[in-house]
């Protein structure tokens, strides 16, 4: 496994990289003669705190990847009351509400780290448990309750994109690990009907959809969007070249949600492609860490980080490129954004671990069965 560590790594560094590029590209530069806050130059808060926040996930992947990633079980439960006891707290006075969402609290934004929080605690449950995940009340009500206390929090905040996000992941991962597909069918069928009525009775998320479906419907809801495509057409082949971009300052969040774009205008389609392809070789090596997998805990640890990076990155690229509903949410990598880098990175030395772990052999728990779907017991693991 140590190409396919090496291979992660590099891809990680990369997108990493090439985000902080951009970062510089918009704090060095200035839009209509004023600079962005008042600041200007390398010292800018924005690229300040990502900095720091790169650096601090640099460190929480190292240490990630040094532990074996099993004498994390222990700590399953505390970090998921932990997650639960921060989202609770973020919809008291101490939470901190940004352009009508109440997401954050003292400068972290809780609901990034339900994504460890959920992927650690649903593969801790369904390894433990393997043996009767296909009855109804283990496999959904279980895995179910796990997820539920966790995406009702998220989603009161409002926060739509990320609760969306992880039941995908819930889903995903009930399904890898054995779930009934047919019992699978009754939350997905409730959970669509569910968000299919809140997004009805949400007045700016039903206008965004209608908006998606109809451009005449709410044509301020496309300026977004709109700005997004004119970057990409304007970078066309060659990009008008790293810090030269004009398109981007007149982008919503172009540092965060809509980098992407940035992207496109400066560095042109080459670069572009680059990063869908990066993206699709992180899928790649989360494939194969979960395939090589030495216990079941670590598969399905393996499978639900992997399921959330790409995930997250579909739904950014989906959005930018007018293929999904306008929703806000982070490009991995390479939007800004301190918890969001902090958690992914840590994620993705969880999946190094699993890899590191991968040709050893697992001890035995009593009451632990399942095999590995993603590959042959027979051959591949050892018994």
């Amino acid at each position: 496994m140590n190409r396919t560590i090496t291979v992660l790594l590099f891809a990680v560094a990369g997108l990493v990289g090439l985000g902080l590029a951009m970062l510089a590209s918009l704090t060095l530069g200035s839009m209509d003669g004023q600079k962005l806050g008042g600041y200007a130059g390398v010292w800018h808060p924005w690229m300040l705190k990502q900095v720091a926040a790169v650096l601090l996930g640099f460190i929480g992947l190292t240490v990630a990847a040094s532990l074996d990633y099993r004498a994390l079980e222990r700590w399953v439960w505390v970090a998921y009351g932990g997650t639960c006891l921060l989202l609770v707290l973020v919809l008291t006075p101490l939470g901190t509400t940004v352009k009508g969402a109440q997401r954050w609290i003292f400068g972290i934004q809780p609901s990034e780290f339900a994504k460890l929080s959920l992927v650690l605690a649903l593969a801790w449950f369904a390894a433990r448990f393997a043996y009767r995940l296909r009855t109804f009340s283990t496999g959904i009500l279980g895995m179910g309750g796990i997820a539920f206390p966790l995406l009702a929090l998220i989603v009161v905040e409002p926060d739509k994109g990320t609760t969306l996000l992880l039941a995908c992941v819930t889903v995903s991962m009930m399904l890898v690990a054995g779930v009934r597909w047919t019992h699978v069918l009754v939350p997905v069928v409730a959970g669509v009907a569910a968000f299919g009525l809140l997004i009805a009775n949400s007045d700016y998320a039903r206008n965004r959809v209608l908006a998606y479906w109809d451009r005449s419907h709410n044509p301020d809801l496309n300026f977004q969007v709109n700005k997004s495509l004119d970057a990409f057409s304007v970078g066309g082949v060659h990009g008008t070249g790293l810090g030269t971009g004009t398109l981007k300052w007149s982008i919503p969040e172009v540092s965060t949600d809509f980098v992407f774009p940035a992207v496109g205008e400066e560095l042109g389609l080459p670069v572009t492609l680059a990063v869908v392809a990066v993206f699709l070789v992180l899928l790649a090596c989360g494939a194969l860490v979960a395939h090589r997998a030495s216990d079941l805990f670590g598969m399905l640890l393996a499978t639900g980080i992997t399921f959330t990076l790409a995930g997250q990155a579909l739904v950014n690229m989906g959005v930018v490129t007018d293929l999904l509903p306008n929703k806000g949410m982070a490009l991995p990598f390479l939007s800004r954004g301190g918890t969001g880098t902090v958690v992914l990175l840590t994620l993705i030395g969880l999946l190094i671990s699993v890899a590191r772990q991968a040709d050893r052999v697992p001890e035995p728990v009593i009451g632990r069965t399942g095999a590995n779907p993603f590959g042959d017991a027979d051959t591949d693991f050892p018994q």
